[in-house]
């Protein structure tokens, strides 16, 4: 029985020093999860497993076996009784006689259960996500079990932090530290690859070059603070009426770019026309003191591939001569590139 036992621990420690080396090096969350799913699984006497994620709001399962065809009637949320009892408490949920225990009202109709573990993935104080184990057996798990599977928590709640450490330094990359949209370098990155995609699958892509009117007035009349609010609140008003797929890009100072992917001319045009009559119709503090009409209002250049141009170079430069001709022709109006006058 002591060889056992021991050849159990022996079994339990190198499966620990072969996760941690084996996730050491990977930032991807997804294959972390794919890992210790897979070494769960042939260590322990489970029917099902699971890795779930706390993601305010969501919920989301991040790797697992059978779990969904088991709990396939059941819409994973935050009130649900077992992951809501981990979030308050922070503990641990473990037994062998799921029937005769308190967690018995947790289990939804027509899971038929016996054993279960489930341990809370906490990174700082906060509970982050969740691993669960379940099985159709009694005493399918022990101590052992559940102290194992604790310390698979503390690696994938490592794992967690350090992927959120990266995903802000990737944003801190490619995001306009005061606006939150994309920055000039993200943008110059992802022109060349939609280019590249309409060229390919012979789709259009339209971009739209945004400048605020009279912006400087602004800034000037009621202080740089003040202004860079206005850049905030302009870009979620943008972000807020566009569809998922359009990206928003400040391209420098009060101007902006805006990519739609898959997007014809008249589309194109449609959506801008949209955007500055809502700019237009939107109230900005202080804009009727600094404003020469009372209100705050954007310029729009539009320019469509391969329409305008064959490459990305020369679509940009046709979005900003049209935009040009919308600063120089009076403001508040969208100017579609066109190649006889451009």
């Amino acid at each position: 029985m002591t060889n056992a036992v021991t050849g159990n621990e022996i079994n339990r420690l190198s499966a620990i020093v072969r996760i941690h080396y084996s996730i050491g090096a990977i930032l991807n969350l997804t294959e972390i999860g794919r890992i210790l799913v897979r070494e769960m699984t042939d260590m322990l006497d489970c029917d099902t497993c699971a890795i779930i994620l706390i993601d305010e709001p969501r919920v989301n399962i991040l790797a697992e076996r059978d779990f969904s065809k088991t709990f396939s009637k059941m819409e994973l949320s935050k009130d649900i009784p077992t992951i809501k009892y981990i979030l308050d408490t922070g503990q641990s949920i473990f037994t062998n006689d799921v029937l005769n225990s308190s967690i018995n009202s947790y289990i939804p109709y027509g899971c038929f259960l016996n054993s279960i573990i489930c341990v809370p993935i906490t990174v700082g104080d906060e509970v982050k996500g969740i691993i669960h184990l379940d099985s159709v057996k009694k005493d399918a798990f022990s101590r052992d079990d559940l102290e194992f599977i604790e310390l698979l928590a503390k690696e994938i709640s490592m794992a967690i932090e350090r992927s959120m450490l990266y995903a802000q330094v990737v944003d801190s990359s490619i995001k306009d530290g005061l606006t939150g949209c994309y920055n000039r370098r993200k943008f110059d990155l992802d022109i060349v690859a939609e280019c590249a995609h309409a060229r390919q699958n012979r789709k259009q892509l339209s971009i739209l070059m945004v400048d605020i009117d009279w912006f400087k007035k602004y800034n000037d009349f009621h202080g740089h603070p003040r202004g860079d609010e206005l850049l905030k609140r302009l870009v979620n008003l943008l972000v807020a009426n566009l569809r998922p797929s359009d990206k928003v890009y400040r391209y420098g100072g009060e101007e902006f770019v805006i990519l739609l992917s898959e997007t014809g001319k008249v589309r194109a045009a449609y959506t801008a026309a949209r955007l500055r009559e809502l700019i237009e119709k939107e109230p900005f503090e202080g804009e009727q003191k600094s404003q020469p009409d009372k209100n705050l209002t954007i310029s729009i250049g539009l320019a469509t591939y391969p329409v305008d141009s064959k490459d990305w170079t020369g679509l940009i430069e046709a979005a900003d001569t049209a935009l040009y001709e919308a600063k120089h022709t009076g403001r508040n109006k969208t100017c579609a590139y066109n190649k006889r006058r451009g």
